[in-house]
């Protein structure tokens, strides 16, 4: 049986998931200090060719329609377009090969986006698509087991940010249909989180959980008092059992680590947030406009940390230009939600968890400098383009 072009293109870009997935296992490595084979570059490279080919089918074949973005698509396309030119003519790189490996940090989430936005704007959804989507948790999933194994032989107390890699998957398993598929990797993802011991991750978690029920039930006409209560002591009993999982290690764990945040200032955030603030004054013009380059405030920080909050970080990297480009990118997708909710669509839970772990970790860690920007762009933009999908079959079938 000969294959298609829609299905060879729908191969590619699973494919192009699969590969997406290898590049963050091995980001996950590094990101903690394991030991890598080297060879992260080079797989970022390939994941960078491969989305970027996708990318030029618009240009290349004559079939391969252009749909007119939405503003939220826009606005996200600009800002990461922008993020280029700083980073261009203000980064200081030792030698070309890192500015290159650089630009194309930042330029995949861009590709991550539009492409997943143009391929399910012409060809659809498919369920191989949830399909993959629960693979690519399942193969981060086995990375962390595999990270946090070796780490703990040396450190008993490890705080894995790499645990947050799976949290951004779960938007994307909650389109899957199979209640199974969305309970078992729930709970995946709430081990994860849990045995990371990170603060933001589990509050990030709760918070996407929450807002997910709330959005499900406005959309499908379920709340009400009676459904509200059984939701939220379903909601405490998950609860109940994670805090009884997570303090099974009483010298190690999540829930003994808020009790300490106190003390240590949130791990001396606002020390951190001052400092960038700081540095953000004492910029120059030009520099305040335009920023500083991806990743700066790490460079030139006189304690030696990121802004540990995307906006500061946004604000100092890409500058004033950049802070307003994104502060917009977010005004759009807050306002992508609320038609959509608006419209009852079953696409606006998914995307309410979304964007509630998004911006949980943005205000108090990173999202958009790492890693991690490639799952939720990919997520925004498949998502954006399956409901602007369906509401152009509406419109066809009411005519």
């Amino acid at each position: 049986m000969r294959l298609t072009f829609t299905q060879l293109t729908r191969c590619y870009y699973l494919f192009s998931l699969l590969i997406l997935t290898v590049a963050a296992c091995m980001n996950m490595r590094s990101l903690e200090g394991v030991e890598t084979t080297g060879l992260e570059r080079y797989v970022n490279a390939l994941t960078f060719m491969l989305w970027g080919a996708s990318a030029l089918k618009l240009l290349i074949f004559s079939d391969y329609r252009f749909y007119r973005p939405s503003p939220l698509i826009l606005c996200y396309c600009a800002f990461f377009v922008w993020t280029i030119i700083p980073t261009l003519m203000e980064g200081n790189y030792d030698t070309t090969s890192l500015l290159i490996l650089d630009l194309i940090w930042i330029t995949l989430p861009l590709l991550a986006l539009i492409v997943s936005y143009n391929t399910v704007r012409n060809y659809g959804t498919s369920a191989w698509d949830v399909r993959m989507f629960c693979i690519m948790t399942l193969m981060l999933f086995a990375q962390y087991v595999l990270v946090f194994r070796e780490l703990n032989i040396f450190l008993a107390h490890s705080h894995l940010i790499v645990s947050y890699y799976m949290l951004y998957m779960l938007p994307l398993v909650f389109l899957s249909k199979s209640k199974t598929a969305r309970t078992v990797l729930t709970l995946i993802v709430t081990i994860a989180i849990v045995s990371s011991v990170k603060r933001a991750g589990f509050v990030a978690l709760v918070a996407a959980l929450l807002a997910y029920l709330v959005c499900w039930m406005f959309v499908a006409k379920k709340l009400k008092p009676t459904t509200i209560l059984l939701g939220l002591i379903g909601l405490a009993a998950f609860g109940g059992l994670v805090y009884m999982a997570g303090v099974a290690d009483e010298d190690n764990n999540v829930f003994e680590r808020f009790e300490t945040v106190g003390d240590d200032n949130g791990s001396n955030r606002v020390l951190v947030w001052q400092t960038t603030v700081a540095m953000i004054e004492k910029s120059d013009v030009g520099s305040f406009i335009t920023g500083h380059g991806y990743y700066s405030v790490e460079a030139n920080s006189p304690i030696g940390f990121s802004a540990h909050n995307d906006f500061l970080e946004v604000t100092y990297d890409y500058g004033l230009v950049g802070i307003i480009l994104y502060a917009t990118s977010w005004l759009m997708l807050i306002a992508y939600l609320l038609r959509m909710m608006w419209n009852k669509s079953e696409l606006a839970p998914p995307l309410a968890m979304l964007m509630t772990m998004y911006l949980v970790l943005s205000l108090i860690s990173h999202v958009i400098i790492y890693f991690f920007a490639n799952i939720v762009m990919l997520t925004i933009g498949y998502i954006a383009a399956k409901y602007e999908q369906q509401l152009c079959s509406e419109q066809t079938e009411s005519y």
